[in-house]
């Protein structure tokens, strides 16, 4: 949000420096900008809920778990405060408080008002709270934290040429397009293809496809890196490894749930960027089957992973610089007519 940008910046809170490294944290993990100032340790949740209070012009609020009841989440159900990212928070005669990500989302305030027959009082909390209520409360999965919030990739077939992979790759602009793009390249050599996202302390799935593989599987994967692995052992050295797995306990987990046979091999590639692993991508030749050595053309097309990256994250920069200064400009037409 260029505003958000702008609103912190002017007043001193972050750094251009800051700001640039978390877009950067953004492109690759998903998720929205004051996210990614919070987690790098940027500012604090009271400045991030201040700063987004001005920016979306609604009331925010310090949320007391003790004005939380039963009645009150009622209104709301897991699908819907999963699907709109919305809290019901308290409620005053016919008013409704409720919490929002995006306070400047009318059809969902309508929609909500509309069904359960109250006025909603919208009020703006930082997605990092909004994580944790609805964890807490809804029990509702923290992954989507990843989402990229910069709009969804367009679904490719499920297997796509070296050609076609490599025009997608420069063309990719958000986190998603290079999933996509991933994926369906690596299964027009392999059978089952898993995206993961690197997020210390774990390897988190993200998406899928092949035999027995889609998206719902790899969601539910969830690898520590704080256990001997074959995941363990890429991330850390930032090495290809193709080959069996080992007996490691995180390694027969993850070998059940995929239904992978123990005497096949299969292939884990690191994607790095600027010196730190952010994605796997794990491929075999199915339950059963051998990955064969020759690669060579996929690892030059993995390599060229992180350089789209790079380019994703220097546009997305160039786009905040460029919005925040129109934002400037018209501020200040709009004081001198006044």
């Amino acid at each position: 949000m260029p505003i958000l940008a702008r609103i912190l910046r002017d007043r001193g809170i972050i750094t251009e420096r800051q700001l640039e490294e978390a877009i950067q944290h953004q492109v690759l993990y998903g998720g929205r900008l004051g996210t990614s100032l919070y987690e790098l340790g940027f500012l604090t949740e009271e400045r991030l809920h201040e700063a987004l209070a001005k920016a979306h012009g609604v009331a925010t609020l310090k949320v007391d778990r003790s004005e939380i009841n039963a009645d009150t989440l009622s209104l709301v159900s897991k699908e819907m405060a999963a699907r709109d990212k919305v809290f019901p928070y308290r409620v005053k005669g016919k008013t409704l408080f409720l919490l929002m990500v995006d306070p400047s989302d009318h059809a969902t305030v309508a929609r909500i008002g509309f069904s359960r027959g109250y006025i909603i009082k919208p009020l703006v909390i930082s997605e990092v709270r909004m994580i944790q209520l609805l964890r807490d409360y809804y029990d509702v999965d923290d992954r989507w934290r990843f989402t990229d919030t910069h709009g969804a990739s367009r679904r490719l077939p499920a297997s796509i040429s070296a050609e076609v992979a490599s025009e997608r790759i420069e063309a990719a602009e958000t986190r998603d397009d290079v999933v996509e793009t991933v994926l369906a390249a690596c299964h027009s050599r392999f059978r089952r293809v898993i995206f993961f996202i690197v997020r210390e302390p774990k390897v988190l799935g993200w998406s899928g496809r092949g035999e027995g593989v889609d998206p719902e599987l790899a969601a539910g994967i969830e690898i520590p890196l704080d256990e001997p692995s074959v995941f363990q052992t890429v991330t850390r050295d930032r090495t290809v490894f193709i080959g069996r797995f080992g007996p490691e306990p995180a390694n027969e987990r993850f070998m059940k749930l995929i239904a992978k046979r123990p005497n096949t091999n299969a292939a884990l590639f690191p994607i790095s960027v600027r010196g730190r692993v952010v994605n796997l991508v794990y491929c075999d030749a199915g339950a059963s089957g051998n990955v064969k050595a020759d690669i060579g053309e996929l690892m030059i097309f993995i390599q060229r992973i992180p350089e789209a990256y790079v380019r994703i994250i220097r546009r997305r920069i160039a786009e905040t610089r460029e919005l925040a200064a129109q934002l400037a400009e018209e501020s200040a037409e709009g004081s001198r007519e006044n």
